[in-house]
C-alpha cells in the first residue's frame, strides 16, 4: 500500500478504534461519538455513526440498548505501507539492530521484506563528529550482555553484573536497571541502574556496555521504586541551556533537528528579532550538548544559566590558544 492510500485516513482509523473497542464490550453510541470527535474531526460522526449503527456498513451488531459489538472475529490492523516496509528493511541493514532482535527475528524479517528496496543505506550519511572508538555492537558477548539487560527491563528483574573500572579493577554487585541509553556521538550505548547499597537500591549509575564484563539475570524483581525512573532525566539539569538563534544560515531548522532528542521550549523574540530555545537535559549529556551548541558558531548565542556560559568560554578560550600556538 502506498502511503497515501484511503485506508490511512482518518475516517478508517476511526472505523478501526471504534472495531477494537467493540471487539470483547459492547460500545455506546456515546462512547463512538468520543472516539470520532477524538481521532477524527467535527463532522466525523455524522458521516460515520450512521452508517455503522443502521448495518449499511455491516460490521456492528446490536448488544443492547444504543450498545453494539464487533461482528468481526479479531480486530482489524492497518497494514504497513510501501513506506513503512522501507524503512523497516533500512533498520535491518543498520549493525546495532541485532542488539535487539533475535536471529530468528532478523531471518524472518529478512524473508518477508525481501522484495522491498531500503528506505536509505548506511553510505549515504557521514558522521563528521563522532569518535571512532564506538561499542563493539557486532561482539556476540557484548550482544548477549545487551539483550540480558534487556530482558531484565522488560521483566522487571534485578541484574547480577561485573563491570571493569577505570583503573582497570573488576567489581560484582547488583543492579535494577531502569533505562537504556545511547550517545550518537560516542556511538556507545550505557546502561541506567540503581546499585544495591546498604540493604537498598540507592545508587545511580551509569553503565558502559562495553565494559561489562558478566551480566546475569537474578530470580529477583526490582523494588516498585525503581519503575519511577523509566523514561526518567537520569540526572535533570537544575536550570535548562538557554540559546539565542540568529536564524541566519538556516540556523533554526539546523538547531530543532540537531537538538531534536531534547526536551525543549522555543519561542520568538520580537524585540530582538531571533529566536529562544530553552533545552532541558540530562546532567550526564552535559559535556556533548556543549560540543553541539559550539558547533553552530556565531549563529548561536549562549545567554545561560551562568554554570553552562562558563564552560563555553573556557573552551573557546583553550581554542584560541591552540589556533594561536599553531599560527606562531
Amino acid at each position: 500500500m502506498e502511503l497515501f492510500h484511503e485506508i490511512y485516513s482518518c475516517y478508517f482509523d476511526v472505523v478501526r478504534r471504534i472495531l477494537a473497542e467493540a471487539q470483547d464490550t459492547p460500545v455506546s453510541v456515546k462512547r463512538m461519538e468520543e472516539i470520532a470527535l477524538s481521532h477524527g474531526f467535527q463532522e466525523t460522526a455524522l458521516a460515520i455513526l450512521p452508517k455503522l449503527t443502521s448495518g449499511a456498513w455491516p460490521l456492528l451488531e446490536e448488544a443492547g440498548e444504543k450498545e453494539y459489538r464487533s461482528r468481526l472475529s479479531q480486530a482489524p490492523r492497518t497494514p504497513l505501507s510501501s513506506l513503512q516496509k522501507s524503512w523497516l528493511k533500512a533498520l535491518l541493514r543498520d549493525r546495532r539492530i541485532r542488539l535487539f532482535l533475535t536471529d530468528e527475528d532478523i531471518a524472518r524479517l529478512t524473508r518477508e521484506l525481501s522484495h522491498v528496496q531500503p528506505l536509505y543505506n548506511d553510505g549515504d550519511f557521514h558522521y563528521y563528529d563522532r569518535y571512532t572508538d564506538g561499542d563493539p555492537v557486532e561482539s556476540e558477548v557484548y550482544r548477549a550482555h545487551f539483550q540480558t539487560a534487556l530482558c531484565a527491563l522488560r521483566e522487571g528483574r534485578i541484574l547480577l553484573v561485573t563491570y571493569e573500572g577505570k583503573e582497570g579493577q573488576t567489581r560484582s554487585f547488583e543492579a535494577a536497571p531502569y533505562q537504556i541509553q545511547y550517545s550518537s556521538k560516542d556511538d556507545k550505548f550505557r546502561l541506567c541502574c540503581l546499585k544495591y547499597s546498604r540493604g537498598a537500591f540507592r545508587i545511580n549509575t551509569l553503565l558502559n556496555f562495553a565494559k561489562i564484563r558478566e551480566c546475569r539475570l537474578s530470580s529477583e524483581h526490582v523494588p516498585d521504586s525503581v519503575t519511577g525512573y523509566r523514561f526518567q532525566p537520569v540526572s535533570r539539569a537544575a536550570e535548562p541551556v538557554l540559546l539565542q538563534i540568529s536564524g541566519e544560515r538556516n540556523s533554526l531548522e539546523r538547531c530543532m533537528l540537531h537538538f531534536a532528542s531534547y526536551e525543549k521550549h522555543t519561542e520568538y523574540d520580537e524585540e530582538n528579532g531571533c529566536w529562544l530555545c530553552s533545552i532541558y537535559y540530562d546532567s550526564a549529556d552535559e559535556t556533548e550538548l556543549l560540543i553541539d551548541v559550539l558547533s553552530f558558531g556565531p549563529v548561536v548565542k549562549v545567554l545561560g544559566p551562568e554554570s553552562f556560559l562558563t564552560q563555553v568560554k573556557e573552551r573557546v578560550k583553550r581554542q584560541h590558544k591552540l589556533l594561536y600556538r599553531m599560527e606562531l
